[in-house]
């Protein structure tokens, strides 16, 4: 990434509990899902089912978006979000793995317990690292300068 996100900016990030992740086909038809994401400030990981189309995606294109954002329902000046731009790469095992585990399972309680937890080799989870952002606050667009 040419430029890091402030601090403000990843906390934002982490506080979030689902965002949208951006595939495409093979036939370049873009698809979009929801996926329950962290982002240790540096990389974003999301595990996912095996053998599902986003995994299919990715191997083919491994070039992604995830779209993190927020508005008051009441109050549409206080929207705010962040596009992380970036190359997927899929973990099944290993040091990064159990990292990216672990905080996924703080983040989210329900990968502690037995129904929602997993082992590892079992469940991919998908490292995106960043290539660029552009973030929006209140109508504005912002990209690193």
């Amino acid at each position: 990434m040419a430029k890091r996100l402030s601090k403000s900016d990843v906390a934002f990030i982490q506080k979030l509990p689902v965002s949208r992740l951006a595939t495409v086909t093979e036939e370049c038809e873009p698809v979009v899902r929801p996926v329950w994401a962290i982002f240790d400030g540096v990389y974003v990981y999301f595990a996912s089912d095996p053998d599902t189309p986003k995994l299919e995606h990715i191997e083919a294109n491994t070039q992604v978006s995830v779209v993190f954002d927020d508005y008051d329902k009441n109050n549409w000046s206080a929207i705010k979000g962040i596009r992380i731009q970036g190359e997927a790469e899929l973990l099944w095992n290993g040091e990064e793995y159990r990292y990216a585990y672990d905080l996924l399972k703080e983040k989210y309680p329900e990968y502690q317990t037995e129904s929602g937890g997993w082992k590892e080799g079992d469940v991919p989870i998908i490292k995106v690292t960043p290539t660029s952002w552009t973030k929006w606050q209140t109508g504005k667009i912002a990209a690193p300068k």
